[in-house]
């Protein structure tokens, strides 16, 4: 009976993140958001099966952090730390009825600015290094032949380091996934990112219930999807 039991779960689970997986698409393509990256939009999926609920989102950097660029700043860096650390807290940023006994099982959260917060500082990429290398002694000769000053800076400038990164464009992305006791009373959903994020106005969203397929906009004075 236990192993039907561990089957069972593991084909809904299966089944939800199918679900997801198409839901996702849309959410990629800028089918649910209008555009892939628009400003104080955040695109969500909502996918629910037999008691596992997965909540996806992806927003626009500037909507959280206030800004797109790779944080340089020690307090930008913290800055996208900090939200981060914030947004793990799935219990905080997804709100389930406390009827339905939900567990948050994972949440996983991304940024395209993270590279720069762990020490990738790129201004101190391996300059130490290059200095311990003996460059008074390094052929002076040769390397004023290369001419240095003019050595391909056109096409360094012109990589805009800030810009690396999706053409200027930073996101943020999340996926909850919650198991819950009683899905019985999964009825509605509250959304708790526009309280805390203010740089957002709509969530545009498309959800699978057992309900039923339906979609929609939450607003700073509507953030509950009820289904």
């Amino acid at each position: 009976m236990g192993s039907l039991k561990v089957n069972a779960l593991r084909n809904n689970t299966a089944k939800v993140r199918h679900l997801l997986a198409i839901l996702g698409v849309a959410v990629s393509t800028g089918a649910v958001a209008g555009e892939a990256h628009e400003h104080g939009k955040v695109a969500l999926t909502l996918a629910i099966e037999a008691g596992n609920v997965e909540v996806s989102w992806r927003s626009p950097a500037v909507n959280l952090v206030g800004f797109e660029h790779q944080p340089k700043t020690p307090e930008e860096k913290q800055k996208v730390e900090q939200t981060l650390l914030n947004l793990k807290q799935g219990y905080e940023q997804i709100v389930l009825p406390e009827s339905a006994l939900c567990l948050l099982k994972e949440a996983d959260i991304d940024t395209t600015l993270a590279a720069h917060t762990e020490g990738h500082d790129h201004d101190d990429h391996d300059h130490e290094e290059h200095d311990d290398h003996d460059h008074d002694d390094h052929d002076h000769e040769k390397h004023e032949d290369h001419d240095h000053d003019d050595h391909d800076h056109e096409k360094h400038e012109g990589h805009d380091h800030d810009e690396h990164d999706h053409d200027g464009h930073a996101d943020f992305s999340a996926k909850y996934t919650f198991e819950c006791r009683h899905p019985e009373h999964l009825k509605q959903i509250e959304v708790n990112l526009m309280p805390s994020y203010p740089g957002i106005d709509e969530i545009r969203y498309q959800a699978i219930t057992p309900a039923g397929q339906t979609g929609g906009s939450l607003t700073q004075g509507n953030t509950v999807i009820v289904f």
